[in-house]
């Protein structure tokens, strides 16, 4: 035989009661425990320039609110609650309602959206000409048709992965310098030139300080077109 269960607080029937000490309904349980802890003020760091956000110390690829929004308050999410996001302006202030489910129970929590706005660190080496390998074209073949090339080519790679970006061309009297971020798209940009033109490479190493008592090296890679 099934014992008929009833709720202490408000006198209900149930099927089921809720928490340890004290067993609320459904319904009641949540208006004295909280389902899942949201802090009053939650923070979004999103980057000025290419807009993504930075989730735990890591700037991820999300660029609109919704994705941003969606991906922060996953930090808050505990297992076996769902949550839903409703967020609106006020007086040039945003805020958030969340709604939290779980079993039978559901409970709403406001929170306010505070956005930080600060350049990400791939952005910031970008507007700041950083770069890891010089590349310097030589040739008597058409080096502005190359350069073109090398342009495009650096664009394409740097849109499979943001950290990889051509930083700067100088034209200088018998050809062309390129600045690349990274050993990599210096090394794919080397591989298209290989396959479409004879070409002789060198390399050397420019030495641009220290870093913890370590001295930090630049590659500098010559490439001669025949």
């Amino acid at each position: 035989m099934e014992l008929t269960k009833f709720c202490p607080r408000c006198g209900e029937e149930t099927e089921r009661l809720y928490g340890n000490k004290k067993k609320l309904c459904p319904d009641c349980y949540p208006d004295v425990n909280t389902l899942i802890e949201i802090p009053d003020t939650v923070e979004l760091d999103i980057c000025s320039i290419c807009g993504r956000m930075r989730k735990q110390g890591v700037w991820i690829e999300e660029y609109t609110l919704e994705e941003q929004l969606a991906a922060k308050f996953e930090e808050f999410s505990e297992p076996g609650i769902e949550l839903e996001l409703q967020y609106w302006e006020e007086n040039e202030r945003m805020f958030v309602r969340v709604h939290a489910f779980k079993d039978e129970m559901k409970a709403e929590y406001d929170t306010e959206i505070k956005i930080n706005q600060e350049q990400c660190k791939t952005c910031s080496q970008f507007h700041g000409g950083f770069y890891k390998v010089k590349m310097q074209l030589r040739g008597e073949k058409n080096l502005n048709k190359i350069s073109n090339q090398v342009v495009d080519k650096a664009a394409e790679v740097t849109n499979e992965g943001r950290k990889n970006f051509l930083a700067n061309v100088e034209k200088m009297e018998h050809g062309y310098d390129f600045y690349f971020s990274t050993e990599k798209i210096a090394g794919e940009i080397l591989r298209m030139l290989k396959n479409r033109y004879d070409t002789e490479v060198k390399r050397s190493y420019e030495l641009i300080g220290e870093d913890d008592g370590q001295r930090v090296y630049r590659n500098v890679i010559s490439v001669r077109v025949e």
